[in-house]
């Protein structure tokens, strides 16, 4: 498994962001699909990697991106290529 900040700084360099935003309070759209999208251990563990947001938080976010995947091809397109860029960091 990779360690939470080699994710979380492929995902903050994917969307353009620095893991400070990432990983701070504000909820910007484009910083919510971000975290939204960090996978890679538990959804207590992946919690702990966003200031101790509480596992429901991490399956909502995971439920919403299952559904968005399936009716938008593009952003399905998106989120394997950002999977293929962290499998290669590992």
């Amino acid at each position: 498994m990779l360690s939470p900040k080699i994710v979380q700084d492929i995902v903050a360099m994917h969307f353009d962001l620095t893991r400070g935003q990432l990983l701070g309070p504000r909820r910007l759209p484009t910083i919510v699909l971000a975290r939204h999208l960090v996978r890679g251990a538990s959804l207590a563990t992946v919690g702990g990697w966003f200031g101790g947001r509480h596992h429901t938080t991490v399956l909502h976010a995971r439920e919403r991106m299952r559904r968005w995947i399936a009716v938008d091809r593009k952003f399905a397109k998106q989120v394997e290529d950002l999977r293929r860029t962290i499998s290669k960091a590992g």
